[in-house]
């Protein structure tokens, strides 16, 4: 529409102080030769960018590049400039090279003028969104990996208190049991209060047990996710008086570690929200590995509540937990409810498909 014969594109690299081809169309063969070297470095309309003298498009600028390409070309050595500016300054220069004896009008150059800006705003939009997602990798990549650290020192912790506290208490088990056999034990120590003693060293480590299995349950180390979920209604929900079934659809096969973690923990979260506050006797948990995704569902079916208006602080411990969660492995979370009619929690968790062997 404009009779242009060449365009080229430079974008201004702040980081680096320099401008970098960004794009072209119908370049001279002279710069196009040995990978377009001649586009590379410094040039007069750069500079003017650079030391804000080019503040609108600009007819003819003689160009340094097109003088060392086509030395016998004079009238070829002269390009139209137009600077792209947005809201936040120059962000580089679109450059059209023109047939000979043709040069724009002034209502040509206001329209490029336009049309400069445009797509320098165009830019900077698409440079800040690179940005924002570059730190949102970011996050996510360290989010992830304090979960990972998290669930490792969870391990730590329980095998330490195993290792170290379990074996203490049973040796105090022991030796009780030895005292009261013992027969030179005189009256020291009552038979009553023998058996408090022992009484409570067992309190003791059953406590322990169940913190050890609270921290990381062996089971999700050892088992798959279908055996850890069953582990856990067995363990937690039905000695509270709720039914509870786990239905499995889909592969039998070990998933990854992070999604089964991350699976076990939306589930724990889920279930325990339902035990502290729906006031319920009922719980399903389904879950369903079809086409790379693994579906995990638990639904109570009591009270419900109103997800908009629900208390700040299962809002943000609750649901925004089990949600960050799932996000960290590509996932998401999705909470159904509505007062009287219970709460659905159904997740989505991709499962990254193992290469041919």
């Amino acid at each position: 529409m404009l009779d242009v014969q060449a365009a080229w594109v430079f974008l201004y690299d702040a980081e680096r102080g320099e401008f970098r081809l960004a794009a072209d169309a119908n370049l001279p063969a002279a710069l196009i030769g040995e990978g377009k070297r001649r586009m590379a470095g410094d040039c007069r309309c750069n500079q003017m960018l650079r030391d804000g003298t080019l503040h609108e498009a600009i007819n003819l600028i003689q160009c340094a590049r097109l003088e060392q390409a086509l030395p016998n070309n004079p009238e070829s050595q002269q390009h139209a400039t137009v600077p792209l500016l947005g809201q936040d300054g120059a962000v580089g220069i679109l450059n059209l090279l023109l047939p000979r004896g043709r040069s724009f009008t002034n209502d040509e150059l206001d329209m490029l003028g336009a049309i400069g800006h445009e797509i320098a705003v165009a830019i900077q939009r698409a440079q800040l969104f690179e940005r924002v997602r570059a730190h949102e990798h970011v996050r996510r990549e360290l989010l992830h990996r304090l979960l990972l650290v998290q669930e490792e020192e969870r391990r730590r912790i329980a095998q330490d208190l195993h290792d170290s506290s379990g074996q203490l208490l049973t040796a105090l088990t022991i030796r009780l049991d030895q005292l009261r056999g013992s027969p030179d034990r005189g009256a020291a120590v009552p038979p009553p209060e023998l058996d408090a003693i022992q009484r409570l060293a067992g309190q003791v480590w059953d406590e322990l047990r169940r913190l050890i299995h609270d921290l990381r349950p062996p089971v999700l180390d050892d088992l798959d996710l279908a055996a850890a979920a069953r582990w856990f209604v067995e363990t937690y929900v039905r000695p509270a008086g709720i039914r509870a079934e786990v239905q499995t659809e889909g592969p039998n096969q070990r998933l990854p570690a992070d999604v089964e973690t991350t699976a076990f923990r939306i589930l724990q979260e889920a279930a325990t929200s339902a035990l502290r506050h729906a006031k319920t006797d009922r719980l399903e948990i389904r879950l369903n590995r079809k086409s790379g995704i693994l579906h995990l569902m638990v639904r109570d079916f009591g009270v419900g509540f109103d997800p908009d208006t629900s208390e700040p602080g299962r809002q943000s411990l609750g649901l925004l937990g089990m949600g960050e969660r799932a996000e960290l492995v590509g996932g998401s979370v999705q909470v159904l409810s509505a007062p009287g009619l219970g709460t659905t929690v159904l997740a989505r968790l991709p499962v990254p498909q193992e290469p041919p062997t």
